[in-house]
């Protein structure tokens, strides 16, 4: 009975903004989330190829791919003053989205829960076969995005992502939000 007390008396304060954790909901909003002006232009697949190829493989070889699941994902960052290309092959349905830093940190704290991400953000929808390559351009003034890999399944994507040196003269896509 002491124990559920407590529990509640806890659970109260912590609601209240009085304990400096939550034991309610992981829910929590950016003060600035990412608005949609500054989340333009969108990925759009193109004819270019990119100059350097910075994944392909997860592991010893290219052949093997990388092993997805259905709770999983895979990140990683997109370089600053670059242009980001995406291409995969996967026997898995894979969305492929761009989170800034703090969109990412609301993402793995709801376990890979896209509807606890505030504000907007850029993705690709889910395919199994991405052959040309989806450019992603808003990195090119800023460092602050994630491309994150989130399969539907269980299964193996063949990642074949690539960046293009590409420097913005001024701030990009949050960047450019957050400067202002």
């Amino acid at each position: 009975m002491i124990t559920i007390v407590l529990l509640g008396i806890l659970y109260y304060e912590s609601s209240a903004g009085r304990l400096p954790f939550s034991l309610g909901t992981n829910h929590y909003q950016l003060a600035n989330p990412p608005d949609f002006q500054h989340s333009q232009p969108a990925p759009a697949i193109t004819s270019q190829s990119p100059f350097y190829i910075i994944w392909n493989a997860c592991g010893s070889s290219q052949s093997v791919g990388c092993s997805m699941t259905a709770n999983g994902w895979r990140e990683g960052s997109v370089p600053d003053t670059f242009d980001y290309y995406v291409s995969f092959t996967s026997n898995v349905n894979v969305t492929v989205y761009f989170f800034t830093m703090g969109q990412f940190v609301q993402f793995s704290v709801c376990n890979g829960d896209v509807s606890c991400v505030s504000g907007y953000y850029n993705s690709i929808p889910a395919t199994t076969n991405s052959p040309q390559f989806t450019l992603f351009t808003l990195g090119e003034g800023c460092a602050d995005y994630l491309a994150v890999y989130v399969a539907s399944g269980t299964g193996v994507m063949h990642p074949n992502v690539g960046v293009t040196r590409n420097a913005a003269p001024s701030a990009t896509g949050y960047c450019a939000q957050a400067g202002s």
